[in-house]
């Protein structure tokens, strides 16, 4: 048991490095206290959109949104890595605003999101570097 988390840690860095194998999101790839930042901006900045729970909304609620957690935004986003959906958060949100979040807003939004959709939380932060990010994969659950 030991043996298999070490394994999973040393995996989890060396993909926060940017070398080699590729991680899952569902190998404890952000912090408790990442997604407490995450939680906080999509309070102050993202939940007039996206909704409280992240599940998005339909023009009868507010501008109509996607889901940014949960099965349907692991479905859309399956197979994509973490760099892709930094540079996604990063340029085009909020919509009203874009580009007005930095690097590391986006990546504790990211985190928060993660959070949200199930994923546990690690010891390691997602780094807000495109290249270490590159071989953390979005997967469905396992």
């Amino acid at each position: 048991m030991i043996g298999a988390a070490l394994a999973c840690a040393a995996a989890v860095a060396q993909a926060q490095q940017g070398g080699g194998a590729n991680v899952s999101v569902w190998s404890g790839v952000y912090t408790a206290a990442q997604n407490k930042r995450g939680e906080e901006l999509h309070t102050d900045v993202c939940a007039m959109c996206h909704g409280p729970r992240l599940n998005g909304a339909s023009q009868a609620e507010m501008p109509p949104s996607p889901a940014i957690a949960g099965a349907t935004f692991l479905r859309i986003w399956a197979g994509r890595n973490v760099a892709a959906l930094l540079d996604y958060v990063r340029h085009t949100m909020p919509p009203d605003a874009p580009g007005t979040l930095n690097d590391q807003q986006s990546i504790d939004a990211i985190a928060h999101m993660f959070a949200v959709s199930g994923m546990p939380a690690g010891d390691r932060e997602l780094p807000p570097d495109a290249n270490a990010l590159a071989n953390i994969v979005i997967q469905v659950k396992p």
